[in-house]
């Protein structure tokens, strides 16, 4: 192994290596505020005064790894990359500052560090990272600051966050708040300090002409995926090993990575590709800790099954998105479907139970490749619908059941070869396994009674109550999903100051229009409203109730519990079984 290790300091690291590359295989950058806060901070506690003068003490900020040859105007970042997309993106702030001041030539100075000018005066950019351009280029690399394209991805919104923190925090008046040491000084001189503290920090540079040699030492440095994401390191022991492939590897495997990503920040809001990455790996091969991800790739994927390892990760990060932010259009707007996408739904924007992809995973890549009946498939989807809604969200108990159970049953069911084996599992590892979890009617009677839902103010249980009364409306309705057009009836109209008015036992539900209708009359003069309802179970209500009050709402309260609870949870969980 050829490297040589050599202690210098930051300044002395940009002089010698005029560009720094980071490889499109490496990880984006990912810091978040805990980490960038550190390193400021940390850069701010090293400055002394003394006297008159501020006075910078030694900071060492780790060692970096380096891939090429001393003599080369260009160097790639093996281990590193975060630091100095950091101290770039410090020194960018710190220019712009020192120009506000009026200071134009310790503003150019300074941003040397960040852009410099060749001797044909042209830009040089000294940190070029292919998945942030040209984002990090028109918003860190350049002083004007114009065209700046909108943020389109995780790693460009990080890059935005610790630019515009960095533009607070170096701000004259929070830098002598937070900072007595620079209570009597003057600002320019501040930025100054704050500047050569950066680049006066000392590191410690491997640089090696051997690529392997550079993975090696990196793999070394980041051993178990103590100081790197687990998911940073399988990146880049695939990617180490497709980089010399003969037949374009490397390329198919820069496109697969970059689309996965893709895919799952294409819908509303962005999906982390360690979150997905985790559930996808204890759905198909292990539980593990994400500490033990790196490891457990190792011994489960050989080296001549990259490619399709990165073929499955993407077909896995397609259903994944399906999972969290399900759309008809995933099923060519099949009306059949519907009820899967409503269940779907559930899961994520109303139980918030994640660790149902794991198992959700599963169930739908069987259901892709034939491996279980559609009544069997739509059995379970619901089954662990109505387990999740009466366990977690009514009787608040732990999620940590679910994990372990979802993680084996799902390797379980990937594994099936049958329809009929596929059946079997799902007695065995759902179906029995969760049965005897359930909680007794008397627990689910004292949480459900407490659901209430207000059309003035946001409460806790708002989403939960809709939820419910859409559920028994749609079972009272014989339908497979909720009604297109239906709302949240107050039986007795709210009142702000009376909470019992919101409680799930006033509500139920009803047509739009004729909710608006209903608006602010007495119950006497809604029944004629409630009349004109196409829903049967407003029929059965009205035609049961003459008269209604506070306190007849409190006992319908525990009755819709028991038809919750019997018609709906015990009626798939237990007779269907």
């Amino acid at each position: 192994m050829n490297f040589s290790p050599q202690d210098m300091d930051v300044k002395t690291l940009f002089k010698t290596y005029p560009t720094f590359r980071i490889p499109v295989f490496q990880r984006d950058y990912s810091w978040d505020k805990q980490f960038y806060k550190r390193f400021i901070d940390d850069i701010i506690s090293g400055i002394k005064s003394v006297g008159d003068s501020l006075s910078n003490n030694v900071y060492f900020i780790g060692t970096m790894v380096f891939s090429g040859n001393s003599n080369e105007n260009s160097i790639d970042v093996v281990d590193g990359q975060q630091r100095l997309t950091v101290i770039t993106i410090l020194l960018s702030v710190i220019s712009n500052k020192l120009m506000e001041c009026g200071e134009k030539g310790l503003s150019d100075a300074t941003f040397r560090y960040v852009k410099d000018i060749n001797d044909n005066d042209e830009p040089i950019r000294h940190l070029i990272s292919d998945t942030s351009y040209p984002y990090f280029d028109c918003y860190v690399q350049s002083k004007e600051k114009t065209n700046i394209p909108e943020v389109e991805t995780e790693e460009e919104e990080n890059i935005k966050q610790t630019y515009d923190f960095f533009n607070i925090y170096l701000s004259c008046e929070k830098l002598k708040e937070q900072n007595l040491v620079f209570k009597d000084f003057d600002y320019v001189k501040i930025l100054l300090a704050v500047r050569d503290q950066i680049l006066e920090s000392k590191l410690i540079a491997i640089v090696t002409s051997d690529k392997d040699s550079a993975y090696m030492i990196f793999e070394i440095l980041n051993a178990k995926g103590k100081n790197l994401a687990s998911i940073d390191l399988i990146k880049n022991i695939v990617f180490e090993k497709l980089h010399n492939d003969k037949n374009g590897g490397i390329g198919y495997a820069e496109s697969v990575w970059e689309g996965v990503k893709k895919i799952l920040r294409d819908r509303d809001g962005s999906i982390g590709l360690a979150t997905f990455y985790r559930h996808y790996w204890i759905s198909k091969f292990k539980k593990e800790t994400n500490n033990k991800l790196y490891d457990s790739f190792k011994s489960y994927i050989k080296k001549d099954e990259y490619l399709d390892f990165l073929k499955d990760l993407e077909k896995e990060s397609k259903i994944y998105i399906s999972i969290v932010n399900p759309k008809i259009e995933d099923y060519s707007n099949r009306q059949e479907y519907k009820w899967l996408v409503q269940s779907l739904q559930s899961f994520g924007s109303i139980f918030n139970v994640v660790q149902s992809r794991i198992i959700l995973l599963a169930l739908l890549d069987i259901k892709n490749r034939g491996l279980i009946s559609t009544p069997s498939f739509k059995k379970a989807i619901q089954y662990l619908e109505n387990f999740i809604f009466a366990y977690t969200n009514i009787s608040k108990k732990q999620a940590n059941i679910y994990e372990t159970n979802f993680s084996k049953l799902a390797i379980k069911l990937r594994k099936t070869q049958s329809k009929s084996d596929t059946n079997t599992i799902l007695d065995e590892l759902l179906y029995d396994t969760f049965n005897s979890k359930l909680p007794k009617y008397e627990e689910f009677e004292e949480s459900f009674v407490k659901l209430a839902y207000s059309g003035r103010r946001n409460l806790p249980t708002n989403v939960l109550a809709k939820y419910v009364l859409k559920k028994l409306n749609q079972y009272f309705e014989k339908r497979d999903f909720f009604s297109d057009d239906t709302s949240v009836e107050h039986i007795i109209n709210e009142k702000s100051e009376d909470n019992d008015t919101c409680l799930i036992g006033n509500l139920i539900c009803l047509e739009t229009r004729l909710n608006n209708d209903a608006s602010d009359l007495k119950y006497i003069e809604k029944k004629e409203v409630y009349n004109k309802s196409k829903y049967g179970q407003v029929k059965t209500f009205i035609s049961g109730y003459s008269d209604f009050d506070i306190e007849v709402a409190k006992v319908r309260s525990k009755k819709m519990a028991r038809e919750y609870y019997d018609l709906i949870i015990c009626n798939k969980l237990i007779r269907e079984i």
